[in-house]
């Protein structure tokens, strides 16, 4: 049915804690870098986000990034390599001064086969705030 298709998608989506969302709030506003979201959803997904995080948290969530890439929206999906260089172009971004991080090692072997530098992150193990302390090489 597609109230149990709907639950079975959603719970794949976790809760997003607050010192995660403070990070990248900190990391928006030093102006240090250029910051985009791209990812393989849709509808049902951000809808569970949003319902998940809260409106007013997944509004802050998102504008801390300049542009907001959805794969539904752009109808284009990782790892596909045209996805990567859509975002590359559209922003006029050199591959060698960009970081792609994602918990997909396809989806970095993509991007890191157009020369894009990668963090294929492992959810459990690493988190995104830990970014600085773990890839420092990069920066």
């Amino acid at each position: 049915s597609e109230i149990s298709f709907k639950l079975a998608w959603n719970s794949i989506i976790l809760d997003f804690p607050e010192h995660r969302l403070e990070w990248i709030l900190n990391l928006a506003s030093s102006k240090k870098y250029k910051l985009f979201l791209l990812s393989n959803t849709n509808d049902l997904h951000i809808e569970q986000v949003i319902k998940n995080m809260g409106a007013i948290r997944y509004t802050k969530f998102q504008t801390c990034f300049d542009q907001f890439y959805l794969s539904q929206k752009i109808k284009l999906r990782k790892p596909d390599l045209e996805i990567y260089d859509y975002v590359l172009t559209q922003n006029k971004l050199q591959p060698q001064e960009t970081l792609f991080i994602d918990d997909t090692v396809l989806n970095t072997m993509g991007a890191s086969s157009l020369g894009i530098h990668t963090w294929h992150l492992k959810p459990g193990e690493e988190d995104i705030t830990q970014l600085f302390k773990l890839k420092s090489e990069m920066f």
